[in-house]
Parts: structure tokens; C-alpha cells; sequence
């Protein structure tokens, strides 16, 4: 594409076609299946305007990934700027951690399809690391709820899994059954259930029913 072709700055959300084009026909073919040629032609482009926004079918991938990691991140980083006790804060971070997945759940899907399918020649992306991060926040939490007293001494490690273990469970009802027969409410209603076994009975902590 020279100079005088290059499109204008994401005219009529090109970026954003493409993007989307490229999601759904790797969701529906596979990443390997899908090719350059079917993703413009879903889009209504061309192949330049792909290579110059993307440059190829790889960079449409990662920016799939990365623009739903970036959030990811963002995320995270809020944990540190919640007020209230340990069990308010799990409760917080795990429903937080559920929207953004059911915002995201088509990206989700794939990264899935990516993970436990056959491989598919897709870039390398570490999605372990980011299993690994929200498993170390919530044990985090955990000691610290263990060392304040407000929860009673168990292994933290178990507790970050049985934490994780319910937020998995109701990440995949979203993905696997329409309509999901666990929402974000009965998530909530788990971890409680959780984290009053571990409350000590001078703190009084109790997960709230709703979401703060």
C-alpha cells in the first residue's frame, strides 16, 4: 500500500472490523483454518488496508489477546485500591474477574480452543503467567486475612485454589451453556458460603451477598 492509499485513521472503524472479522472465523475455523482472505472479505477491505492496520494475520491475533490482556491487567492492578476486609476484597476481585471475562468471552473462547485444542501455529502467549498472577493476588489475600486474624489459620494456598476453583467454574458455565446455569450472584453466594467457614468469630467477616 503506498502513501497515497493508506487509509485515513481507522476510517469508518476498520480496526475494529477486522478485529472482529478475525475472532469469529478463528472461534468458528480455527486459528490455522482462517485465512487473510476470508477476514477481508468479512470486513469489507482489502488486503492492504489488513497488512497496514495488522500487518498480517498474526497481528491480529495478538492484538486480540493483548487488548483483552491489557484490561486484564488494569484490573488487577484495582485490587490494591479496594478498601474493606480480606473477604469483601475476594468477593470484589473474583465478580471483577467475572465481567471482564463474559465482556471478553469471545476472546476467552478462543484462548481456550488455543490452550486445550490441538496446536493451530498461533503466536506464543504465556496464559499460564496469567492464571499464575490471579492465583498469587488471591493468596495474597488470603495470608494477609490469616495473619490480621480475620480468617482462621489454614493453609493459604488451598484456600486461594478452592477461591479460584469456584471463579473457574463459573467462567466455564459461561462459555460452555447458554444460558449459563451459574451467573455472577450464585458466585458470590459460593465464596460466601467459603469464606464463612473461615471467618474467626472476632472478626465477623462475612462475604456479602451482593457485589460492592
Amino acid at each position: 500500500m503506498t502513501r497515497e492509499e493508506k487509509p485515513e485513521k481507522n476510517e469508518g472503524g476498520v480496526r475494529e472490523r477486522l478485529l472482529t472479522a478475525a475472532l469469529e472465523l478463528f472461534n468458528s475455523k480455527g486459528y490455522a483454518a482462517a485465512s487473510v482472505r476470508e477476514i477481508v472479505a468479512a470486513s469489507g477491505v482489502t488486503k492492504p488496508v489488513l497488512y497496514y492496520y495488522f500487518g498480517n494475520k498474526e497481528g491480529l491475533y495478538l492484538e486480540l489477546m493483548n487488548g483483552s490482556f491489557a484490561e486484564f491487567e488494569s484490573s488487577l492492578s484495582q485490587i490494591t485500591t479496594l478498601q474493606g476486609c480480606v473477604t469483601e476484597r475476594i468477593n470484589h476481585f473474583c465478580a471483577m474477574m467475572l465481567d471482564l471475562i463474559m465482556e471478553n468471552i469471545e476472546v476467552v473462547r478462543l484462548i481456550y480452543a488455543i490452550y486445550y485444542g490441538p496446536p493451530q501455529g498461533a503466536p506464543h502467549i504465556n496464559f499460564d503467567a496469567y492464571f499464575t498472577r490471579m492465583l498469587d493476588t488471591i493468596h495474597d489475600l488470603v495470608r494477609e486475612g490469616i495473619g490480621s486474624g480475620e480468617l482462621r489459620p489454614n493453609d493459604s494456598t488451598d484456600v486461594a485454589w478452592t477461591v479460584i476453583s469456584i471463579l473457574n467454574t463459573a467462567m466455564e458455565e459461561q462459555l460452555c451453556h447458554t444460558p449459563a446455569r451459574l451467573d455472577g450472584e450464585q458466585m458470590v453466594r459460593m465464596l460466601r458460603l467459603v469464606m464463612e467457614g473461615l471467618a474467626t468469630k472476632s472478626s465477623g467477616a462475612v462475604l456479602g451477598a451482593s457485589r460492592l
